[in-house]
């Protein structure tokens, strides 16, 4: 699970939601977005699952979110992949070691026994 701490004041809170989906979809992960209230910000805090669902959502207001967080949900996301077609961990392990991430001064590690 990423938690994404924010604190949006603005109106383009609708685009940071997409963007936490898009995280979640890609990294095939839960994300938690959680930004500020009202009035310190414009709330609107999400939980999104690992296909980019929005599994929770609040109001502007000070709210608490509550969710039960299925964990074999990423497993069998990351086997069958979002919507049976997207299976970026199995396309990474398939070229495992050459795939070089210079930001991090290493290269892509597959889980033993793949790749």
């Amino acid at each position: 699970m990423i938690v994404q701490p924010t604190l949006t004041t603005t109106r383009d809170r609708d685009m940071e939601i997409v963007c936490a989906r898009a995280n979640a979809w890609t990294n095939q992960v839960y994300v938690v977005n959680v930004n500020a209230a009202d009035p310190a910000a414009v709330g609107t805090s999400v939980i999104v699952d690992p296909e980019g669902t929005i599994r929770q959502q609040a109001g502007p207001g000070q709210e608490l979110l509550a969710d039960v967080l299925d964990l074999d949900a990423i497993t069998r996301v990351r086997e069958f992949g979002s919507s049976g077609l997207n299976r970026p961990w199995a396309q990474l392990e398939r070229y495992g070691s050459s795939v070089r991430l210079p930001m991090y001064g290493g290269t892509f590690q597959p889980r033993p026994g793949r790749g």
